[in-house]
């Protein structure tokens, strides 16, 4: 599978399922990368809700094969952060792919469709949250400009959760 035979487009409602259990499966392994045992993870019944949520209201998008199936998400939406301000940023919320097809440049592709939404919000400012002992995470989001800011909030096995902005100008 290459990227070039991947297409982004915006998650359908009969997705919510199907996303929530592939983002288990992407959880899982970053979490596990970091250290965190698979069996303190929620599983996709505990989070369908949130992804019914986010499908309803029009902030997940997929990257899906040439006969549709689903190997990747992203969720973007308004910062939850009270030291940003909402108008002028917006949060990558999720990035997921199926662990199977990493490596062939899915990711790369939904970083690119999260830049064009800010662009179409005409906003060139991002910030996101990643676990500090992901080191494949924090690599794939310096190589497109990331950089931390200097806020952390605690995380699980008491690591931190580092918070990443990028300006990506229009």
């Amino acid at each position: 599978m290459t990227a070039t035979r991947i297409s982004i487009r915006s998650a359908r409602g009969g997705e919510a399922a199907a996303l929530a259990v592939l983002h288990t499966r992407t959880r899982t392994a970053y979490y596990t990368a970091g250290g965190l045992p698979a069996k303190e993870l929620a599983g996709a019944e505990q989070i369908s809700a949130y992804w019914e949520r986010a499908v309803a209201e029009g902030r997940a998008q997929v990257a899906a094969t040439l006969d549709d199936r689903v190997v990747g998400f992203l969720m973007t939406g308004p910062p939850k952060f009270d030291d940003i301000d909402a108008t002028s940023v917006r949060e990558l919320q999720q990035i997921g792919v199926e662990p199977n097809s990493w490596g062939h440049g899915i990711g790369r592709l939904l970083h690119e469709a999260f830049v064009r939404r800010l662009h179409a919000d005409g906003i060139t400012d991002g910030v996101l949250e990643c676990w500090e002992p992901n080191a494949r995470a924090q690599a794939f989001y310096a190589s497109h400009g990331w950089r931390p800011d200097g806020s952390r909030r605690l995380g699980p096995l008491g690591r931190d959760y580092v918070r990443l902005r990028v300006t990506v100008p229009l």
